[in-house]
């Protein structure tokens, strides 16, 4: 390990490598008094901006749901559940309904294929082989020269042709800080890996075994075959599993496909077209390693991972490179239990080498290639191992983002704006204002949305009952009035009462013993730090731990309950 690697993993970012608490991140370490009020204040004012660009059909311009909701998750956990209950249903139906529309064409497409090919005789016997070119046609990414044009993930995830949207989307385009080539560079359907992309395109499958009927292997082949050609799109892909995740959806289960088994498919083909390049490669790992040791990932695309582009030289000749090996080094550090675990030995060896080529790229000026974007990708990549800028002072280099930041508008308020800026790009930017990175979902705990109908509202000549809710989450203790009608139930209550104009919030996750509690008022649980949020009965001035879950208890006038964070440890 080199001495400037050393140096800065003296940085004191025990914060940032999982942000427990939205409101505890200190993105230098302690000591920084004004750099944290200053990032607050511009998390914040971003924070407000973002969300005000999220149209009327819940979607982000152009074509960036994914991103912004991904960006807002990280930067403010409890973002989407302090929306109200029709704001929640609208931006995860639009998530969904986004990636239903790039996979249920595909599938369409796929199955037409397999339809129009004859069903082979089950006696003959031989290869058969399958082109790639089938799956669509390569991408041409929009090349900005703005100052938001190297919006990295934003456009290098987008494997998927033009035509997959219906039309073409174009960045815009001016002269500043932001621009990078190291999209263009990402977002090529050729280049290094498209040769043995052509060589795989002609490999073949062994025949169904002869017992097989003719029925049986087209049901088969055309269930397979399904969605195969989405690996055009699969850095898209992952970016919206990401994105689901973030909001407490399931990726194993999505309208009858497995993402997660998809996605291991698409590993296992790369590189091909459109999939080619280990930025789009990243996010992939990411979607995966994300949920934790629940997902298997294959070693094989474990290994493919340290490798990477070039693993004898990871800093390479490409100056815009640093994107990449940010998004690398976030994937890996991610995936490091599921590494370590198949023995991988050379696992932090190979992380340390490119945390010393992105630390070696510090510009004078302070940043990372020269823009908002690298530079921030940079800051997640380094907090994810608990390392710091050498050139620059960790404050100095938080200094420059903002500088850029505040002089374009994008943290003051009601600013207006000459060009239109890249929502995209602002989402790369943001989780590093919460001391989060793109792999901090795999430690993180979600403030998991409640997605559940409201009840119906009170009728005249309702019968209802009142009780009192006490919230304490260790810190504070808010008193709530609740009414509901006669015979609902606490969870019934708490719909309620978040449906009313009080601030109150909850989040909740099913189980096999009905729904239980993980988060109030963006307050989450935490495994990590074993805690639990507990319900407590009050009678007669004494406590007692209900014996029921939120779904099992069903209050009476003047009752008294009491939702607490509860340590375990």
């Amino acid at each position: 390990m080199s001495i400037p690697y050393l140096a800065c993993i003296l940085f004191l970012c025990v914060a940032c490598l999982l942000s427990s608490s939205d409101a505890a991140c200190m993105l230098c370490g302690p000591g920084f008094p004004e750099l944290d009020e200053r990032l607050s204040e511009a998390k914040s004012a971003v924070i407000d901006w973002l969300m005000r660009e999220q149209r009327g059909d819940g979607s982000w311009p152009p074509a960036s749901t994914a991103e912004s909701v991904l960006g807002l998750q990280l930067a403010d956990r409890g973002w989407l559940n302090g929306q109200d209950l029709n704001g929640r249903h609208l931006t995860k139906a639009r998530l969904e309904y986004e990636l239903l529309r790039y996979l249920v064409p595909q599938a369409s497409a796929d199955r037409a294929q397999v339809q129009e090919r004859p069903v082979p005789d089950s006696n003959e016997s031989g290869p058969r082989g399958r082109s790639r070119s089938e799956s669509g046609s390569t991408e041409r990414s929009s090349r900005g020269h703005g100052r938001h044009s190297s919006s990295s993930a934003e456009r290098s995830s987008r494997g998927r042709s033009r035509s997959e949207s219906g039309s073409t989307e174009r960045s815009s385009r001016g002269h500043g800080r932001h621009s990078s080539s190291s999209a263009e560079r990402r977002s090529r359907g050729h280049g290094r890996h498209s040769s043995s992309s052509a060589e795989r395109s002609s490999r073949g499958r062994g025949r169904p075994s002869t017992s097989a009927s003719a029925d049986r292997i087209e049901e088969v082949r055309t269930r397979q075959c399904g969605l195969q050609g989405f690996s055009r799109g699969a850095g898209t892909l992952g970016q919206y599993m990401l994105a689901l995740q973030s909001v407490c959806c399931d990726t194993d289960d999505f309208y009858g496909v497995d993402l997660d088994r998809l996605m291991t498919r698409l590993l296992r083909d790369f590189p091909q077209e459109n999939f080619n390049n280990f930025f789009q490669y990243s996010l992939a790992i990411l979607s995966l390693c994300s949920q934790g040791s629940e997902t298997n990932i294959p070693k094989r695309a474990l290994r493919r991972l340290a490798v990477g582009s070039n693993r004898d030289d990871p800093c390479g000749s490409d100056p815009h490179s640093v994107d990449t090996l940010s998004m690398q080094v976030m994937a890996m550090v991610c995936a490091r239990p599921q590494a370590m675990g198949r023995g991988l030995g050379e696992w932090e060896d190979i992380i340390d080498a490119r945390v010393q080529c992105i630390v070696a790229s510090q510009r004078a000026d302070c940043s990372f290639g020269g823009n908002t974007i690298t530079t921030a990708l940079a800051l997640q990549a380094l907090s994810a191992v608990g390392a710091a800028p050498v050139v620059c002072p960790c404050d100095v280099t938080a200094d420059f983002l903002l500088d850029v930041l505040d002089q374009e508008g994008y943290t003051r308020e009601n600013a207006t704006f000459t060009v239109h800026p890249s929502v995209g790009s602002i989402a790369q930017i943001i989780p590093i204002f919460n001391c989060n990175n793109f792999g901090s979902f795999a430690n993180a705990s979600i403030d998991c949305p409640n997605y559940d109908l409201a009840p119906a509202p009170f009728q005249p000549g309702d019968l209802t009952t009142s009780f009192k809710l006490l919230v304490d989450d260790g810190s504070t203790v808010i008193d709530y009035g609740v009414m509901i009608i006669q015979g609902e139930s606490l969870y019934t209550g708490l719909l309620r009462l978040e449906d009313s104009d009080v601030g109150f919030t909850f989040g909740t996750l099913p189980s096999s013993f009905g729904r239980f509690l993980v988060s109030l008022n963006g307050v989450p649980s935490s495994s990590t730090d074993f805690t639990y949020w507990s319900i407590v009965e009050v009678e007669g001035g004494v406590e007692g731990l209900a014996n029921s879950g939120i779904e099992g208890l069903f209050p009476v006038e003047d009752d008294c309950y009491i939702i607490r964070l509860t340590s375990y440890a």
